[in-house]
């Protein structure tokens, strides 16, 4: 009997965990009956296509929104297990993983995806209750859970800080698809392309990139994404070659048509999907050297790190890359054959066959 899979994001906007679940839809397509809750309509659209059943809830834009909608997904929640079926439910997110309380009152097998770090330090509880408090439950839920699957070693490292390593997973991030033929960067761009794909948030670190490019000349930042940090990063921009592409579902023609890919990220971070998807497109890297970085980059193997949070550190990096032609060559083929190895469909189908205990049905590319 095919096992029905019940998963929960009730994130807003479009983000990584966002693209996770939809990959995550595609990956198990076959292998069980699908469910999912989630708020976003552009997700709920792009899951219909992969065949499952979605319950949306509406967005409400204020700064309680999330936890209407939390108080929303609770019935539907009911609704779905008892009158579907739904055995195996999988939350992601802080707030969502309180749903894995009424989860196991109906006696179903609970997993909780960890995506990053808990953060519970930068916040406090009398300035953002409605970042602290959830954040704060979600540490006793991940205790609660059958099982905790963590995208990254690295998350690992913080989850069995509060879970029993026996009841926790590593299952890493995977690209789609590794493309067969890319560009072989002997000759840069005049100006040269710098890429950034990411949110345009303040952690993100796309402001020390901003600020290490202003003495390189002959260079061009291309910005793909969006966030409440545009205004801010784009009045930094004056006087830069900087294009603002905003947020772009396809990046594929991105990364092919770019000398260099930058992720600054200051952190937390759980496992960049932008950072594989640079990596299986053989682009060269600099990636910020976070644990998570050093760790899918088989600590600098496959990627260039530069010290984190250093504009020098970056701007040095970045000079290195766009001027050593045989370090430029070198990096796209360790990278490639480090996702060919560790971060594909494959890899994830089996990680999620333990954790699901899924009979599968064929085999993924």
């Amino acid at each position: 009997m095919r096992k029905k899979i019940l998963l929960i994001d009730i994130g807003a906007p479009f983000g990584g965990v966002e693209t996770y679940i939809e990959r995550l839809c595609d990956l198990l397509q076959g292998q069980g009956e699908i469910f999912c809750i989630c708020a976003l309509p552009q997700l709920a659209e792009r899951l219909k296509t992969l065949g499952v059943y979605v319950v949306c809830i509406p967005i409400l834009f204020n700064r309680w929104s999330k936890i209407l909608r939390f108080l929303l997904a609770v019935p539907v929640l009911f609704y779905l297990v008892l009158r579907h079926n739904a055995r195996i439910v999988q939350v992601n997110g802080y707030l969502e993983s309180l749903l894995v309380v009424p989860a196991r009152l109906l006696g179903c097998y609970t997993v909780r995806t960890a995506h990053g770090p808990s953060e519970i330090d930068r916040y406090t509880w009398y300035r953002r209750p409605e970042m602290f408090f959830p954040r704060l439950l979600s540490q006793y839920c991940l205790r609660l859970a059958s099982r905790v699957v963590c995208v990254s070693e690295a998350v690992k490292h913080d989850v069995s800080r509060v879970v029993a390593l026996d009841r926790i997973s590593v299952v890493p991030n995977w690209v789609t698809s590794i493309p067969k033929d890319v560009p072989v960067r002997r000759n840069i761009h005049v100006p040269a392309r710098v890429l950034y794909v990411g949110r345009l948030e303040r952690y993100k670190g796309l402001d020390l990139l901003l600020t290490a490019v202003k003495d390189i000349p002959n260079l061009e930042v291309i910005v793909v994404g969006d966030g409440d940090f545009r205004e801010e990063l784009q009045q930094m921009s004056t006087g830069l070659q900087v294009k603002f592409e905003g947020f772009r579902s396809d990046i594929h023609t991105y990364y092919r048509d770019s000398d260099i890919f930058v992720n600054p990220s200051r952190g937390p971070e759980g496992l960049p999907m932008v950072s594989l998807e640079a990596m299986a497109h053989g682009i060269p890297c600099l990636f910020s050297d976070l644990e998570v970085h050093r760790e899918i980059s088989d600590n600098g193997n496959g990627a260039k790190l530069f010290a984190c949070g250093d504009k020098d550190s970056l701007r040095k990096g970045l000079q290195l890359l766009l001027s050593d032609d045989p370090c430029r060559l070198v990096l796209p083929d360790a990278a490639r054959k480090i996702i060919a190895t560790k971060y594909n469909s494959r890899v994830a189908l089996q990680g999620y066959n333990n954790v699901f205990d899924l009979e599968l049905n064929g085999s993924r590319p």
